[in-house]
């Protein structure tokens, strides 16, 4: 009896257990799956909506939306929404629906979408079944299904366009992609119930991250996949420098804004590491992410903007206060890191210890506040000018310690270390390759060499002397961002205090990021490059809050002109009538006063004038003579006030902005000497000028702010042969070079006392009309000169007197003659081809820009054709060829369309400025006895 009862309770336990098991079993299917769940890991970024439909119409009433209408791919993603429409009522069934759309790298340089939203009644079900049912039943519309891994995938392609659109139902989810293999990955994502392969589970921090209601939908990034993601658009060496960006956060989680000019996405990025055991989750969980570093600093404003010229192409720019401590936490997390350019920069830290005996800690103690790294607009892309500012307050103490760090780098070198002063600064160098990368890391690297000058706040180092004597410039001509009307409006939207922040403009980083574009990708950006730049100015921000960072990215965008840069008209700014034909130049010039522009120039009877750019005159005045060359403007008494500089065929004068002479001028020249040429030079921008004169024979006379004659220039004992344009001054260290090129073809190198230095003259053996252009480096050894013989030879030479280049360039003709013309602003040069009857503008290598054939062959036969060049940057390029017989100036673009469709009348070369807060230039010419201002816009 007991043993029955045994075994009836067994029985019962059975069979309860199996009904239970069976429970359970139906209880799991059953289960309510999220969404976000079905997203598979390859995804690097998804966007969240619940309002479809509204940001969808919003969106297409934007300037956004009608700034992308001329690119195909929108078109295709515009005609994928209207494919998705017709298989259900878009508005109808997606309002209120929580909608995920992923963005998968789908190959080397394309990527792709998947599209995720739940059936949630029979009735949407239903609805949705009729919808596809609808479509199928189109002519042009193939079904078709496959197995995968035991899941139903269906297929629809459009036999028109073989656009093939795969989805699969799982419980009550549907996911679509028009890529099919993606579909593939969610099946994978499901066999491993939502693990290994889910989005969420290696993103696990982005759950219970606050929402706006209120907005265009949520961006979620996946930063492990974001080197991946930005790889699609670049050539392959750039992955190493993407690589770091992996380990940037853990999560990245952004609300979506859309307004009438600016795309704002707002929200956090989580730090804290992955906490999962085992699989791919907790890969690399031991290297701390990047952003973790600041999380003891508290956000920073940048006050650096002063030492940010308008030229700026990338900012970095980092916020602490804790300076040198920080740096110490960055070294701590760069070692842990294992990919290529974190290994290099701990390469190049490490030798400065164990090789060197430089310890970083101590050297870097000075180091307090803000640090900036800026990427300039420069005319080599593949090596642009680097700048980095770290601020300090304590000035004496990082010149004590760089100057160490020096002494230990050269204790096993021959020679002094490079020291110039200029501009009141001194500038020394480090003669370690990548020392500011050894610093921070690998956002500094490009410092191929590596010089600096300290202010009273900031030790700021650059990649060339080149670089760093332009940056001086640009502070004190106020260049800056924070002199710029644009570049102020933006950073407005920006946010005031942060950690890190990195600033792009996109005209002036332009040709940088296509030196790195892949083939498709770059031969994209050519065609839509209107529509690219339209999006002018972006921000990505990091701030430091309790637990995480708020971040920001700001993407600024204008309207794309319908209107050609070159039609319509110029318009007339101002006009002002004179007495007589006027016969120079207008030479802008600008009012110490208020630092607003003015114009002087002369007309045939002697009169010279101060002008507004209203075309009102300040004063007139006779003058003894016809003004030669160029007007200077000088600080003669070093007090802030400018005076006017210029040579007649006698005089040198001097005149203050009254009309009055400054004391002891005109200073006249000895009898009988016809002057040609007057050239300023300020040795060390101290302002202490020299006044070089040449005359028509070739002969120099060298004065002194009193007007003294200097020893060995009275006149030069050397130089006796026609010029072949005017001499200039270049300094490399504290070296001075007057450079003389002779229209024999005879180049020399004089020092301050004018004897050639050993290595001149150089005898190039063909004549010379032409000017050259100097690229400025380091030494003596690598400071180049380039200049083009009349009859089209490129020959470059350093200041060594060697010749380290010699490339004769295409001639059409006997008759064809060559010269260089610098751009006004002295950042690069072109070179001008033309003969009897073409005209042709080369750029600095050699390539044919445009050629033309409308010129007066009067005026190309006497040498009467006058070319300036100016480069605004951002893209912002005009070639003025002005006709002297004709009297016409020809505006060009660089792909030689001529500007307004005609050209404008000009008896002399004109002035141009460019004014980017609006986007406008302004030419300034004389014709018989008016000068007037015109205007046009691109």
């Amino acid at each position: 009896m007991k043993k029955s009862r045994v075994l009836l309770v067994i029985a019962v336990l059975l069979v309860l257990g199996v009904v239970l098991f069976v429970l359970e079993r139906r209880w799991q299917e059953d289960e309510e799956i999220p969404l976000w769940s079905m997203v598979p890991e390859s995804a690097a970024l998804v966007y969240e909506t619940t309002q479809l439909p509204a940001n969808w119409e919003k969106f297409q009433e934007s300037t956004l939306n009608s700034n992308l209408q001329s690119i195909d791919a929108f078109q295709q993603m515009k005609t994928q929404v209207a494919l998705m429409d017709s298989l259900a009522n878009v508005k109808q069934f997606f309002t209120a629906k929580q909608i995920l759309i992923a963005t998968h790298v789908i190959s080397k340089d394309a990527f792709d979408f998947s599209y995720y939203f739940k059936v949630n009644s029979t009735q949407e079900h239903n609805g949705l079944t009729q919808a596809l049912r609808r479509f199928e039943q189109q002519d042009y519309i193939k079904k078709d299904s496959r197995t995968f891994n035991g899941f139903r995938i269906n297929e629809l392609t459009d036999t028109r366009t073989n656009a093939q659109f795969s989805y699969i139902y799982y419980r009550n989810i549907f996911v679509g992609s028009f890529t099919p293999f993606l579909i593939e990955d969610v099946v994978r994502n499901i066999e491993t119930k939502f693990t290994d392969y889910s989005f969420l589970f290696h993103n696990s921090s982005m759950e219970g991250v606050p929402k706006l209601a209120d907005d265009e939908g949520n961006l979620y990034l996946n930063t492990e996949k974001l080197p991946l993601l930005l790889s699609v658009f670049t050539t392959n060496d750039v992955l190493p420098y993407l690589q770091p960006l992996a380990r940037l956060s853990s999560t990245i989680f952004l609300d979506v804004n859309l307004n009438d000019n600016q795309l704002l996405l707002n929200g956090f990025s989580k730090v804290e590491e992955p906490q999962a055991e085992g699989g791919k989750a907790s890969q690399g969980a031991s290297v701390p992410v990047w952003l973790s570093t600041f999380k003891e600093e508290e956000p920073q404003t940048v006050n650096m903007y002063n030492y940010v010229p308008e030229r700026t192409a990338v900012l970095y720019h980092f916020g602490t206060q804790g300076g040198s401590a920080w740096l110490q936490k960055l070294y701590e997390q760069q070692s842990k890191s294992d990919d290529k350019l974190s290994r290099q920069t701990q390469s190049y830290r490490k030798n400065l210890s164990s090789f060197h005996g430089v310890n970083l800690k101590s050297a870097t103690e000075w180091f307090k506040g803000e640090m900036g790294l800026m990427v300039l607009e420069s005319i080599d892309p593949s090596s642009p000018d680097k700048v980095m500012v770290m601020e300090t307050q304590d000035t004496a103490q990082a010149r004590v310690n760089l100057r160490m760090v020096e002494a230990k780098l050269r204790e096993e070198a021959e020679g002094i270390g490079y020291s110039e002063k200029y501009a009141g600064y001194e500038i020394s160098e480090i003669s370690y390759k990548e020392f500011p990368a050894a610093l921070v890391g690998p956002v500094a690297l490009g410092f191929d060499q590596c010089f600096y000058l300290i202010t009273d706040r900031y030790v700021i180092f650059a990649n060339s002397i080149r670089a760093l004597k332009r940056l001086i410039a640009d502070h004190e001509a106020e260049n800056t961002w924070d002199k710029s009307i644009q570049e102020v409006r933006f950073l407005e939207s920006a946010l005031d205090k942060s950690n890190v922040s990195v600033f792009f403009n996109t005209s002036r980083s332009w040709k940088l990021f296509q030196e790195h574009l892949s083939p498709k990708w770059k031969s994209f950006s050519n065609q839509h490059s209107e529509v690219l730049k339209s999006f002018n100015r972006m921000a990505v921000q990091f701030s430091h809050t309790e637990d995480d960072f708020y971040t920001s990215l700001a993407i600024s965008y204008s309207p794309v002109s319908t209107a050609s840069r070159t039609s319509g008209q110029f318009s007339d700014v101002s006009r002002l009538f004179v007495d007589a034909t006027i016969q120079t130049k207008p030479y802008v010039v600008r009012d110490h006063t208020n630092q607003t522009l003015e114009v002087l120039f002369q007309d045939e009877a002697k009169q010279i004038y101060l002008a507004e750019l209203d075309g009102s005159i300040i004063w007139k005045d006779s003058l003894p003579g016809d003004i030669i060359g160029e007007v200077y403007q000088v600080d003669y008494f070093k007090n802030g006030k400018l005076q006017y500089l210029f040579a007649t065929d006698s005089a040198i004068h001097l005149i203050d902005r009254t009309g009055s002479y400054v004391s002891g001028y005109p200073s006249y020249m000895p009898e009988g000497v016809k002057v040609k040429h007057l050239s300023l030079i300020d040795y060390d921008n101290s302002k202490n000028y020299r006044f070089l004169i040449s005359d028509t024979e070739g002969r120099l006379w060298m004065y002194n702010k009193d007007r003294e004659n200097l020893e060995g220039w009275n006149p030069n004992p050397t130089i006796n042969s026609a010029l072949a344009s005017a001499p200039f001054h270049t300094r490399v260290g504290n070296k001075d070079f007057i450079i003389v090129m002779q229209q024999n073809g005879d180049i020399y190198g004089l020092n301050r006392r004018g004897q050639p230095y050993a290595g001149f003259p150089i005898q190039l053996d063909k004549p010379l009309q032409s000017e050259a252009f100097t690229d400025m480096g380091s030494k003596v050894s690598n400071t180049v000169l380039t200049t083009v013989s009349q009859e089209g030879e490129i020959i470059s030479f350093n200041l060594q007197g060697n010749i380290t280049k010699r490339e004769q360039l295409y001639r059409p003709t006997p008759q064809t003659r060559f010269k260089i013309s610098a751009d006004a602003l002295g950042k690069t040069f072109i070179i001008v081809r033309q003969d009897e009857q073409l005209f042709g503008i080369l750029d600095r290598t050699g390539k044919l820009l445009f050629e033309k054939n409308y010129m007066s062959s009067a005026a190309m036969d006497s040498d009467m054709l006058q070319v300036q060049y100016y480069d605004f940057g951002a893209g912002n390029e005009v070639f003025a060829v002005t006709d002297k017989v004709q009297e016409f100036t020809y505006l060009f673009t660089r792909q030689g369309m001529l500007i307004k469709d005609r050209p404008i009348e000009s008896r002399f070369p004109v002035g141009i400025l460019y004014y980017d807060n609006d986007n406008r230039f302004q030419v300034f010419r004389n014709f018989e006895n008016e000068f007037s201002i015109l205007s046009f816009s691109k």
